[in-house]
């Protein structure tokens, strides 16, 4: 049996995972195979990164990942986006979901802080710069009681 055909009905049995974690599972059954040629099966048989519950990438069969979607929608797309706040003195982070830090940036950004000179934004991190670092924890207290109302803050 091939690759894809193995591969295929690995993911349809439940078995999910990185490429890193898929030739692992090969492995154990027995199974010698290498990373590009998982990253060729997952692209032969249409699978689709996902993120798991944990925040954790894994690849599904496109029909598991769209009923997975259609059987439990968000409550609200909004909910608990920010996980947490800090800062060092000089510098505030914030930490989101993954792939959500560009979009409570931009709340950040709107809302135009008078002491923020600025924001930049990765894929679950966003670093806030203060205008002087004695307004870092003021900073970082505004947004979050910012983040807090607008219902996007745990």
């Amino acid at each position: 049996m091939k690759i894809a055909e193995q591969l295929e009905q690995m993911l349809a049995k439940g078995v999910t995972g990185n490429q890193k974690q898929l030739v692992k599972a090969f492995a154990d059954m027995g199974v010698t195979t290498t990373q590009s040629s998982i990253s060729r099966a997952l692209k032969k048989i249409d699978a689709v990164k996902s993120i798991d519950e944990g925040g954790n990438t894994i690849y599904r069969l496109q029909a598991s990942a769209y009923r997975q979607q259609v059987a439990s929608p968000p409550s609200d797309i909004f909910d608990a986006l920010v996980h947490n706040i800090g800062h060092n003195g000089q510098l505030v982070v914030v930490h989101t979901k993954p792939g959500m830090a560009m979009t409570v940036a931009k709340f950040i950004d709107d809302k135009k802080f008078d002491q923020v000179l600025g924001t930049v934004a990765g894929d679950d991190t966003i670093m806030i710069v203060p205008q002087n670092v004695s307004f870092t924890s003021h900073v970082a207290e505004g947004v979050k009681v910012y983040l807090g109302s607008i219902g996007i803050m745990e």
